[in-house]
């Protein structure tokens, strides 16, 4: 899952990913994740222009869109399974991007972070 401004920016942003599972598809063994920028280099543009949003209702190996799309889109996935919990991971080499990803999809969620549980569990 990747959150960004734009849906664009999103996608990009799944790249490097996308990288590790034809790496891994090809060799058997996972690689270090890549920049976007190398992954960019790597990949087939069939494989970078894999969707990242339910497309005729087959999901995406990542989600990835603005804070709207990925809201709305994990939605649907809860709605159309029933599930009670979601666990949502980001993987990428630039932590300033995943850190902002997570605080637009908590935004977009209406999540607010506790701070008493952080500064209790850091104590």
């Amino acid at each position: 899952m990747f959150a960004a401004d734009t849906d664009e920016e999103a996608h990009r942003m799944t790249w490097p990913m996308r990288a590790v599972f034809a790496c891994a598809g090809r060799s058997g063994r996972i690689p270090d994740i890549v920049s976007v920028d190398e992954a960019s280099r790597m990949l087939t543009t069939a494989q970078k222009d894999e969707p990242s949003r339910i497309v005729g209702g087959r999901w995406p190996r990542q989600v990835a869109g603005s804070p709207e799309t990925v809201r709305d889109q994990l939605l649907q996935m809860i709605e159309q399974t029933g599930a009670t919990e979601v666990m949502l991971q980001s993987i990428s080499p630039d932590q300033e991007a995943r850190r902002h990803s997570h605080a637009l999809v908590a935004e977009a969620l209406g999540i607010k972070p506790d701070v008493r549980s952080a500064t209790t569990s850091a104590a």
